[in-house]
């Protein structure tokens, strides 16, 4: 006589992966302005750096970048990817993004809230390319605000360093979406097939 097997508590729901937030996307995007694989970088001129920023919506068509301007926006991205590197490395160092906020300060301003009164929030205090470099600045905050600063990180692979928003649960995603994690258990599995005396295909 068969029984009916008595069925188990009721699988958990996976929960929602976090979103994306659009000044996420823009500090994601502003890092991963060089690709170091590829070996192109957007920001080589201030004509570049004047497009980037109009593209992205932090520019005016007027606004024209200076080589000093070009010099900190280099600076700032390089800042932001040592910052998402401690991200992944789980030290949480920002040394580098607060050298070069010296250039680019900071005030509280209104900010105009829907169906409410204004609220205080970071604005830039110079205009023009600082200005806009600035908003770089504020976005960090933003992501600090919500929670998802700790999720944006860079690439742990030598020869990728692309930035990218670790949406797993614990945040414990080591790589970017595009392959460099099989990319190093492949080289792994070789080393360790080498340093055995195996030969053969991997």
């Amino acid at each position: 006589m068969s029984t009916t097997p008595t069925p188990g508590p009721p699988t958990p729901p996976t929960p929602p992966t976090p979103p994306r937030p659009p000044h996420v996307e823009l500090l994601i995007g502003y890092a991963n302005s060089i690709d170091h694989e590829l070996a192109t970088d957007d920001l080589t001129t201030p004509a570049e750096l004047d497009a980037w920023l109009t593209e992205h919506g932090l520019g005016a068509g007027a606004m024209r970048a200076t080589a000093d301007d070009l010099a900190v926006a280099r600076r700032l991205r390089e800042a932001l990817q040592a910052a998402f590197t401690a991200n992944h490395e789980g030290t949480g160092d920002f040394t580098a993004l607060d050298a070069v906020a010296e250039r680019l300060p900071l005030r509280l301003g209104g900010r105009d809230v829907p169906g409410d009164s204004p609220q205080p929030g970071l604005v830039p205090v110079l205009d023009g390319v600082p200005g806009a470099l600035t908003r770089l600045l504020v976005a960090v905050n933003a992501a600090v605000v919500d929670g998802t600063w700790r999720r944006v990180k860079l690439c742990a692979a030598d020869d990728c360093g692309w930035a990218y928003f670790d949406a797993s649960k614990n945040r414990s995603r080591t790589w970017c979406e595009w392959g460099c994690g099989n990319k190093a258990k492949t080289r792994s599995y070789r080393a360790r097939r080498k340093a055995a005396g195996m030969s053969g295909p991997a």
